[in-house]
């Protein structure tokens, strides 16, 4: 059944309406016409089964039929704290992380980030991604919208995360291979469900980098003797961590 994403101000008792993205995609792309059934979902978790109804002027409203609250989020809250990529894969990272079952992204600005981002075009940045989270979340059956926060300097974001859990991917020698480094904060995890996962540029994390997230708590590990790009490490960690906390099985 097809699924649509409708924010909560725009449900109103039992009477669903789209905008204009929504309507363009039910109206001229799927051809659906009153009577037929879809899929809502607000983005904090509920979700509906909702009958198309004719509006006036030829437009298209909804009827909710059943409402539900229905979790496939993991248990292990994942915030991925990713340098921000050059060209499109940024935006394939945060589409699949959404789709793995990433909690949170926070889009962080390095010593080797090769993309330079600030003022408006930062914002419209988050604004495109925050989008691609919210699409993707439409595909693969999340009822809640992951956040994409506002782009911040690896340093500052260091300053507000003391005291969390983290781990930093990071290609160099000395550290430790990303299962034991999860089975060693296991007993931590189980009572914070919480884990910062950071990971590096095109270029990687410098030394100073490294240091100062060392000195902020965060452990570093690594994803085998092959060099991965951002993007695949990105992922494959994420898969790790997750399918280790028991959200694949």
């Amino acid at each position: 059944m097809h699924r649509f994403y409708v924010p909560d101000n725009q449900i109103s008792g039992e009477q669903v309406r789209f905008n204009k993205t929504e309507l363009h995609h039910i109206k001229k792309v799927l051809r659906l016409m009153p009577d037929d059934e879809v899929i809502i979902f607000d983005g904090t978790g509920k979700e509906y089964l909702v009958t198309l109804i004719s509006l006036a002027e030829g437009e298209i409203g909804g009827v909710i039929v059943q409402q539900t609250i229905t979790s496939r989020e993991p248990l292990l809250k994942i915030n991925l704290v990713q340098a921000v990529a050059k060209g499109e894969k940024m935006d394939l990272i945060i589409q699949k992380a959404v789709e793995l079952g990433v909690s949170k992204i926070t889009p962080v600005l390095t010593d080797r980030t090769v993309v330079k981002l600030s003022g408006d075009n930062a914002e419209k940045k988050q604004q495109r991604w925050q989008s691609i989270a919210r699409e993707s979340c439409k595909q693969c059956r999340r009822n809640l919208i992951p956040e994409v926060f506002p782009v911040i300097n690896l340093d500052e974001y260091l300053n507000t995360c003391a005291g969390e859990l983290g781990i930093m991917l990071y290609e160099t020698d000395p550290r430790q291979p990303i299962r034991t480094v999860f089975n060693n904060l296991k007993d931590e995890l189980l009572i914070s469900g919480r884990l910062n996962l950071l990971v590096g540029p095109e270029g990687g994390f410098s030394p100073r980098e490294v240091g100062l997230a060392q000195k902020g708590g965060f452990v570093l590990t690594g994803l085998g003797p092959r060099i991965l790009r951002t993007e695949t490490a990105a992922l494959v960690a994420s898969s790790i961590l997750l399918y280790e906390s028991g959200d694949m099985d």
